[in-house]
């Protein structure tokens, strides 16, 4: 594999494409007078960088901002859907997913990193029972693996165990992964090529996101309950939140319509819809959905639904603002990026892109997911993060999610 192809392969198999390294870069907006002023629209009127306007006006310009941002960008299809509190805005799909197929807002797609906040909502709610602790060692539940007696549940949930990626940074793997995408690969040889290599840090001592902290943090559980974390999800979490049309499954599989994702990664552009997300996160998380149920899980995660108050104030307490890259106004909580009051995942994985994001001080939800031309089949850029921010430059004058430059 070429330098240049093996550089876009990382950043399109990873399964959450974070800011971290943006994040020394940004800076917080300054609200204006009309921004600020919009935060209080009367009844059926949207705050907007125009000031409050109407619902329709509001929908009618995110519709064309989307179709304007897709040529330019090289996007196949986009799917969108914007809700304030729990009305719909905006539910729309744009292009093609396969050719004469147009892209439908009720398809699925794999859904990546959106799904580590319910992974963590499942381990503050065992928490909240009183069944573990985040400042636990991992000892306590995993003792043979790599520095456990150091390692705390806190760690592996906001990256700052040292562990190492299995994926990112290892061009073995990435050979072998790129060599058969369909390979079927288990957790523990997932952990296995993750715990082959040297630590990256002393535990708690760097960020460093890897996917390895959670497939841990997906074994503790199950070890913690006695179940699986595909049954609890179901049990705690999909069925509390009426997410019928979310499905757990590490095989290619999953419902349609399927929004149908193409890469570049291999060196051709080819359909990649079906590749195994098995090398993705842990068991019981890797799943796909219909971006309906993601921002319906997104927003009741994000409002602390299913946990304590004291909980839902720890997932995302700024613990990590002053740790390097982040900043006050970027940074990650437990298994969440927050940006300037936004939280927000945005997963880059088998030529989808993805991003879903909530802001409490609005009651606003965004969920984008993109598909990629030719022409932008192997970039590194996560499109759907780009369009979230354009988005919340209109709907969250007073906080918009401030990205550097691709």
């Amino acid at each position: 594999m070429t330098r240049t192809l093996r550089a876009s392969a990382a950043a399109i198999l990873a399964c959450a494409a974070l800011l971290a390294a943006a994040a020394t870069s940004t800076a917080a907006p300054a609200p204006s007078a009309s921004a600020s002023a919009a935060t209080t629209c009367t009844e059926g009127r949207v705050p907007t960088s125009a000031g409050c306007v109407d619902r329709a006006v509001a929908r009618r310009h995110v519709e064309a901002l989307i179709q304007e941002a897709m040529p330019e960008m090289g996007l196949r299809a986009t799917i969108v859907r914007v809700q304030t509190g729990t009305q719909k805005l905006v539910d729309a799909a744009y292009g093609n997913s396969m050719k004469g197929v147009p892209a439908r807002p009720d398809m699925y797609f794999r859904i990546g990193s959106m799904a580590i906040p319910y992974l963590i909502n499942l381990v503050l709610e065992l928490e909240d029972e009183g069944k573990l602790s985040l400042n636990d060692r991992l000892a306590k539940y995993r003792p043979n693996f790599p520095d456990a007696d150091q390692v705390t549940l806190r760690m592996l949930a906001n990256s700052t165990s040292g562990y190492p990626d299995w994926i990112q940074g290892n061009e073995a793997f990435e050979d072998l992964l790129l060599s058969n995408p369909f390979r079927q690969w288990t957790a523990n040889e997932l952990l296995h090529w993750s715990f082959a290599q040297p630590m990256i840090c002393a535990p708690g001592t760097c960020f460093h996101y890897a996917h390895t902290n959670f497939a841990v943090l997906s074994q503790v559980v199950a070890k913690v309950t006695g179940e699986s974390v595909a049954k609890l999800m179901r049990e705690r979490l999909l069925g509390p939140l009426g997410l019928h049309h979310t499905q757990i499954s590490r095989f290619p599989a999953f419902p349609g319509p399927a929004l149908h994702s193409y890469t570049g990664v291999r060196g051709v552009y080819e359909d990649s819809t079906f590749w195994s997300p098995s090398w993705t996160i842990g068991n019981g998380t890797v799943m796909a959905a219909t971006m309906k149920d993601v921002v319906r899980a997104t927003r009741a995660l994000d409002r602390g639904e299913l946990i304590s108050a004291h909980a839902n104030r720890e997932r995302i307490a700024p613990t990590l603002a002053h740790t390097a890259p982040f900043t006050p106004h970027l940074y990650y909580g437990l298994g969440a990026q927050v940006a300037d009051g936004w939280q927000f995942q945005n997963p880059f994985l088998n030529g989808w892109t993805g991003a879903v994001g909530y802001l409490p001080s609005q009651d606003l939800s965004v969920g984008i997911v993109t598909t990629q031309l030719p022409s932008s089949s192997a970039s590194e850029t996560n499109f759907a993060t780009v369009l979230l921010g354009r988005l919340s430059e209109y709907l969250s004058p007073a906080s918009p999610i401030q990205l550097p430059p691709s």
